[in-house]
């Protein structure tokens, strides 16, 4: 584990952080301590379980659901939800994760057990997070967050792993589990099996889980395959908690992922080429097919260490955490294979994604009769790393390119440091609740340069290639208003003027000196957003019988965006508007500020839950639009945004028998075509532009069962795609869906 990273904290924040030691706060942690918003099993969409305001504009996957969805990644997990897509391909580790409208991995970004995950390297996945190790997933949707820093435009993702609490029983100090898991559709097995304890007194507990993913390819739903996405994967999963006195706890966590194997370099594509019959005469055919191929070896860790102190004074409730993640990525082609160059990361690649981070928070609760405050104050340091090196072997014997060692043009080596500070107070007045935030974050980005020094770290100054540090900060400013009118009926509205610097990639992306956008990017603006939310929430309990609760919420958001950072391509300036031969001044930078942007959409969330029967209906609808296009900041109309999914309804309904613990339902995912492109409106922008879809409807089983209640074992079966329907999500890229697959799994616990 690298070493703690020093941080620059200026003197407005030294002054501010002197917050943190004033005891102001004790509120509750809305995710553990209500069941607003959260899934119950086995709907599959997003409802209040209360109204409130505890967690408007968020979204639970809880482990019933996750249960019985069975997915074999965290995006198609979030798949499900409204205003929530999955990104890329089902190869392994070819997903992102698409929040309105937003994919970026600074748009979306992803904690598990408070420790950021960071990965952005060229066509592949950002999320390589084992789902069976998970417990819960929160999406907070929008930039609303007081506690998420430097972005987090389209939301944030929240995973919190397993621990021993969520398998002990009532006056139970040590077990065990074993489950096994198979999916039909790519012959998949996977075994898992834990061990958790506790004293008798519960000052300690500890948790062990590990879990063997060992799967072939992938099977489309007309009978051929994903070649080359089979794959094997080892987890595990380290977790526990110390309690030496009252109101005191130490908590840790240690996770740890590998797999390994021949894939394409580029995890989100769909179809490979087959050989020339000529490279299958000359090397074979299992020959010919890897020299088109990389063998991977990647891990992912992250690890957390925190301590808590829980006071009898409401005004202290304190938390600090130190956390640390990497993924790691090391790519090598066989000694056959054609001598790629930089575009497709050379011949063999070594990636890193290293994030060390500390938060010291601290909450209360101040009651004065009439209005009652929940006051929120937090200090927030983050270091992320990222080193991309590779193999060129078009260039082995050339000086100006290191002997073929050097750094991706587009994927820069260097750092960025962070140091944010908030406060929040929820000041309750009666049935009116008002959320006033404020956060100030310094953010500096500083490149590590390139081992090709005469070709892209060259310091002639008309190259523009500077990698020298360079900082931002500023204040986001927060307003939440939740007005509980009557017992049934809640309304709300957000609103955030929110901001993000340019990441290391868009700062440091350097061309080689004969291209015509040869600079880095220092000259940057920072990212800017307005967001605003507005909806209502209807929560009737005992509506058709004693034991129902139904619910239903609509929410409108509105995302204005100025200065989106974006490649340099196209028109590269102003005098080249209408005349193509004019020159543009020198040196030209890689990334320039385009001038703004609007996502706007709606989402419906509806449930109903009795003793014997449910149902639920989710529908979402966006659309967004920049002022100019992506290749010309001049273009005098609006321009579709490629990145925004296509409308999506979910349905589900189902019955339980209570008498025999078994629970089945129906689930059909109904998603309209995509017929928006930005080339319609600038042909120039083709580039950028995905390819258009046909609307589709997925439909799916489900069915849990404990025959023997906690005394296990525990059976769940899902059939996704029952139809075998073939379909291309618009976000897929043109990748096809997956054939039907029939999921099972059996658990015992001991």
């Amino acid at each position: 584990m690298s070493s703690i990273p020093s941080f620059k904290i200026s003197p407005l924040l030294t002054a501010l952080a002197t917050l943190l030691m004033i005891p102001i706060v004790k509120a509750e942690d809305t995710n553990e301590k209500s069941n607003f918003n959260s899934y119950r099993l086995p709907t599959i969409n997003v409802i209040a379980t209360n109204p409130g305001k505890n967690l408007v504009g968020t979204s639970t996957l809880k482990q019933e659901q996750l249960d019985t969805i069975q997915a074999n990644n965290i995006a198609s997990l979030l798949d499900y939800l409204p205003g929530t897509s999955m990104v890329g391909s089902p190869r392994p580790g070819g997903q992102k994760i698409n929040i309105w409208g937003m994919s970026d991995p600074e748009d979306v970004p992803v904690s598990v057990d408070g420790s950021l995950k960071t990965f952005d390297k060229y066509r592949q996945g950002s999320v390589f997070i084992e789902p069976e190790l998970i417990k819960r997933i929160t999406v907070n949707k929008g930039p609303h967050n007081v506690a998420i820093s430097n972005g987090g435009f389209g939301g944030s993702i929240k995973i919190d792993t397993k621990d021993a609490s969520d398998f002990l029983r009532e006056d139970e100090n040590l077990g065990a589990l074993i489950k096994y898991t198979h999916s039909s559709n790519n012959i998949q097995n996977n075994w898992s099996g834990a061990l958790f304890a506790q004293t008798d007194n519960k000052v300690f507990d500890i948790l062990a889980y590990y879990t063997n993913r060992n799967a072939h390819n992938v099977k489309r739903p007309d009978g051929t395959h994903f070649l080359f996405s089979a794959y094997e994967q080892q987890s595990g999963l380290i977790k526990g908690n110390i309690r030496p006195a009252y109101g005191h706890r130490i908590f840790w966590s240690i996770m740890n992922s590998n797999h390994s194997g021949w894939e394409p370099f580029a995890a989100m594509r769909d179809e490979m080429p087959y050989p020339s019959q000529a490279d299958i005469k000359k090397y074979g055919l299992d020959a010919a097919w890897k020299r088109k191929l990389v063998y991977r070896n990647q891990n992912d860790k992250s690890a957390s260490l925190g301590y808590e102190y829980l006071s009898d004074n409401p005004l202290i409730n304190l938390t600090a955490q130190f956390n640390y993640s990497k993924t790691h990525q090391h790519d090598k082609r066989p000694e056959n294979a054609s001598n790629f160059a930089s575009g497709n990361m050379g011949n063999e690649s070594w990636v890193d994604y290293t994030t060390t981070s500390f938060e010291l928070k601290n909450t209360s609760e101040i009651d004065r009769n009439w209005i009652k405050h929940h006051i929120v104050t937090g200090l927030q340091l983050q270091n992320k790393k990222q080193q991309a090196i590779m193999l060129d072997k078009s260039k082995l014997k050339n000086p100006d390119y290191n002997y073929g060692y050097y750094e991706p043009a587009y994927l820069p080596s260097g750092r960025q440091k962070s140091t944010g500070i908030y406060i929040k107070d929820d000041i309750q007045i009666k049935s009116v609740t008002l959320s006033p935030s404020l956060r100030y974050d310094w953010i500096q980005n500083k490149g590590d340069g390139n081992h090709a020094t005469k070709m892209y770290q060259n310091p002639n100054p008309k190259y523009g290639q500077d990698y020298r540090a360079k900082t931002y900060a500023g204040f986001t400013p927060r307003l939440d208003l939740f007005w509980q009118q009557t017992e049934h009926l809640g309304w709300f509205a957000n609103y955030a003027h929110s901001w993000r610097s340019p990441s290391v990639d868009q700062q440091y992306e350097s061309q080689f000196i004969n291209s015509s956008t040869t600079g880095t990017s220092r000259h940057l603006r920072k990212e800017r957003m307005n967001a605003l939310s507005l909806g209502s929430i209807l929560d009737y309990r005992s509506l058709l019988s004693n034991d129902d609760h139904a619910q239903l919420r609509l929410t409108y958001f509105r995302n204005r965006g100025k200065d989106e950072i974006f490649k340099r391509r196209g028109v590269m300036c102003f005098e080249a508007k209408n005349n193509p031969k004019a020159k543009c001044a020198k040196p030209a930078s890689n990334n320039r500020n385009l001038t703004g942007y609007t996502i706007q959409g709606i989402e419906l969330e509806g449930n109903y839950d009795s003793q014997y029967w449910f149902a639920g209906l989710s529908l979402s609808a966006m659309k967004g639009q920049r002022d100019d296009s992506p290749v010309d900041p001049w273009f005098n109309q609006r321009t579709w945004i490629t990145s925004i999914p296509p409308r999506k309804a979910t349905a589900t309904l189902g019955f339980n028998i209570p008498s025999q613990h078994f629970s089945a339902g129906w689930r059909g995912i109904f998603v309209r075509r995509q017929d928006r492109s930005i080339a319609d409106q600038d042909p120039k922008a083709v580039f950028y532009a995905l390819p258009k879809s046909k609307g589709y409807a997925i439909h799916s089983l489900f069915a849990q069962w404990e025959p023997w209640q906690k005394k296990g074992p525990k059976i769940n079966l899902t059939i996704d795609n029952l139809f075998n329907k073939k379909y291309y999500p618009y976000l897929g890229e043109a990748v096809s869906g997956t054939g039907r697959d029939i999921r099972f799994s059996l658990s015992q616990q001991f």
